[in-house]
């Protein structure tokens, strides 16, 4: 991953921002979020390996590969709720963003749901199996 690119199109394009939003301000923003996006795509390029490597590792390491599946989304949901998020604060809509990390965190607490009922039941049997011994 080539951090130095990423820096240097963070720093142009709030530079560039911040020159534009003087005279017009709704281009300020556009510029804000053209360079966010172009830095997500080229941050998501770099992931795909890592996330190859982290799945293949999940699929061998887990006993069900459901349970990658739900870290994955998890991660996805959390990355999108950040994105949205700072994109608010961005517009200075404060409010709105964080109730974008809100939405983020109770979706993936609804996701984990299934995880958590996993964690109890197996809690239960252990204490059932180690009571009965």
């Amino acid at each position: 991953m080539n951090t130095a690119a990423v820096v240097g199109i963070t720093v142009l394009a709030a530079f560039l921002a911040l020159l534009v939003r003087r005279h017009y301000p709704e281009y300020g923003m556009a510029v804000s979020l053209l360079a966010g996006m172009l830095v997500l795509g080229l941050v998501i390029g770099w992931a795909m390996p890592v996330i190859g490597r982290l799945q293949a590792l999940l699929e061998t390491a887990s006993p069900s590969p459901e349970y990658g599946l739900i870290v994955f989304k998890a991660l996805g949901i959390g990355l999108l709720a950040q994105l949205s998020a700072d994109a608010c604060r961005d517009a200075g809509e404060t409010a709105l963003a964080e109730k974008a990390e809100l939405a983020g965190k109770i979706s993936m607490l609804a996701l984990a749901l299934p995880l958590f009922e996993k964690i109890a039941e197996l809690a239960a049997e252990l204490m059932d199996g180690g009571g009965a011994g």
